[in-house]
């Protein structure tokens, strides 16, 4: 059972990422208590731990604030992300993954398969897939066989919204077609094609990418008192809905 700290501390953080919050706003204490009917200390402490984890920004004697973070900071960080993994795939094309290697790739491309044409998607599915999606990516990052390439590519997956935000807001549909892309790019590593893996690799990491910037700037308009021309964006994501990447 989750403490009561913990509940404020994930209410306040589904409120910083779905945008109630918005980006560079104070967060008062004494009004969140009130609003979420509990004392100041729970508050205090959950605050405390979203600020730790690069959410929300600390000043001394002026308190916490959400971190600005834009959609064109995303458009920025997908760009080069997706020459990034490109240049992974395209290295670990070019040294060869070797059977063991394939081997790999093959079980996990697989597995995802095997989740999409079960077609039951509850929030322990999506956990799976991602888990799936990460590990595929991992392995091709990881025979790239360049320590400088794969931490500039971590670096881009730690930078603290975004990593919350990543695995929001995908539905089976766009799961399937990630699962093609998948399917696509372990056939030009097989294939010894190293142009055609980097190009799937980079095509499929910018789409993705430009998925999340198109919800944050649905955030972006609604926060600055726009009209959301997507309607679904306005409704808050089930747990089916709310897995990317």
């Amino acid at each position: 059972m989750a403490t009561r700290s913990q509940m404020i501390e994930r209410r306040i953080r589904e409120g910083i990422l779905e945008g109630e919050f918005a980006a560079g706003a104070r967060m008062n204490e004494i009004e969140l208590a009130r609003n979420l009917g509990v004392s100041r200390t729970p508050v205090r402490a959950a605050l405390s731990v979203l600020s730790s984890e690069g959410l929300l920004h600390y000043t001394p004697n002026s308190g916490f604030t959400v971190q600005v973070f834009t959609s064109e900071d995303i458009v920025k960080i997908y760009e080069l992300r997706s020459t990034l993994s490109g240049l992974a795939a395209r290295l670990a094309t070019q040294n060869g993954l070797g059977e063991e290697g394939l081997d790999r790739l093959r079980a996990l491309v697989r597995s995802g398969r095997e989740l999409l044409d079960d077609g039951i998607w509850t929030q322990a599915e999506f956990r799976l897939w991602e888990q799936t999606n990460e590990t595929f990516h991992w392995r091709i990052d990881e025979a790239a066989e360049n320590s400088y390439v794969v931490a500039a590519i971590q670096r881009t997956r730690d930078i603290p919204v975004l990593r919350e935000i990543r695995y929001r807001w995908i539905d089976p549909e766009t799961l399937a077609v990630n699962q093609s892309s998948h399917e696509a790019i372990l056939d030009a590593l097989r294939r010894g094609q190293q142009r055609r893996a980097e190009e799937l690799t980079a095509e499929h990491v910018y789409q993705n990418g430009q998925r999340i910037v198109r919800q944050w700037r649905e955030i972006e308009r609604r926060n600055r008192g726009e009209e959301v021309t997507d309607p679904g964006a306005e409704a808050e994501p089930t747990p089916a809905t709310r897995v990317a990447g």
